[in-house]
């Protein structure tokens, strides 16, 4: 068994170099065992048909080469919320189970035996989901038990996984592991990004509401001219231009040298500090219900 995994391990070397390996020159084989796998791999690569999908679903298997010009199978796991990107979540999917341990989970597809690497998940954005081929989806029977190994962190049933295999050991298994998570590396650093994208969302979100409630509470003495004709709802700036709709004030900002710039909007007694937006909003609290725009804009500073 030990040989045998030995040389499939070669084969499964060569078949990232080359995609048609030579078979002849892996010395001292079980050919017809290696053969097998190989065309195995190969009459599912070779099945092009994609078929076109709305929307993408968990235990969903798909196949792509990477830039790399590595072959990847991988399985849909679910959309990360709040994503720029349209970033999925997805887990390396492998034909080569006979390198399965036993977080390893292995499922039947087309005929084919395959695994789903669960220790081994990475990102990719729709874009490149829709670029690669569709082979299939995994079992209602299959995904039921999987989600459970993966959200509740349920055992994979013995028969569904492979080998038991200590992390420390010098196996074959680890060598494979290795390997597999080394093919998908640059996909794993999306989740970075992604990271980068929620605290920006979250600095946007923060400085959204402090400017949106920037006028409340603020004691504010309003001289008689501040009070507003019904039809004042436009007025503009040398940076800015605002709208009155309802109990709200929209601010746009037209000075491009101060969007996406390091800032401060000083309205009244207050004054914020943040990323400078093209556009807020600022709520009218009761007492400012009358006032003029005019005397608003008049009020409001931006800077960078």
């Amino acid at each position: 068994m030990m040989k045998y995994l030995e040389d499939l391990y070669k084969l499964y070397k060569e078949q990232k170099e080359n995609p048609l390996p030579e078979i002849e020159t892996l010395p001292e084989i079980d050919k017809e065992k290696i053969k097998e796998k190989f065309n195995e791999f190969q009459k599912t690569i070779k099945k092009e048909e994609k078929i076109e999908k709305p929307d993408l679903e968990f235990g969903e298997i798909y196949y792509f080469v990477s830039d790399r010009n590595i072959p990847i199978f991988f399985m849909i796991n679910g959309e990360l919320e709040d994503s720029k990107k349209n970033l999925y979540s997805v887990y390396k999917v492998s034909d080569f189970v006979d390198f399965a341990t036993q977080d390893d989970f292995i499922f039947d597809l087309n005929d084919l035996p395959y695994m789903v690497e669960t220790w081994n998940e990475f990102y990719i954005p729709l874009e490149q989901i829709q670029k690669a081929v569709y082979i299939g989806k995994l079992s209602d029977e299959d995904i039921e038990t999987l989600l459970k190994v993966l959200d509740e962190g349920v055992e994979i049933p013995q028969e569904k996984r492979g080998l038991t295999i200590f992390e420390e050991g010098e196996y074959i298994q680890n060598k494979f592991k290795e390997d597999e998570v080394e093919d998908v590396k640059e996909f794993k650093s999306n989740i970075f990004q992604y990271f980068d994208d929620l605290e920006e969302t979250a600095q946007i979100q923060f400085l959204d509401k402090m400017l949106y409630n920037s006028l409340e509470g603020q004691n504010i003495e309003l001289p008689e001219i501040a009070y507003a004709a019904e039809e004042e709802h436009y007025t503009e700036r040398e940076d800015f231009e605002m709208i009155k709709e309802g109990n709200e004030l929209i601010v746009k900002v037209t000075n491009k040298e101060l969007i996406g710039k390091k800032g401060k909007i000083q309205i009244f007694g207050k004054t914020i500090e943040g990323t400078i937006p093209e556009m807020f909003k600022i709520k009218l609290p009761e007492n400012l219900k009358m006032v003029s725009i005019e005397y608003i804009a008049d009020n409001l500073k931006i800077e960078a």
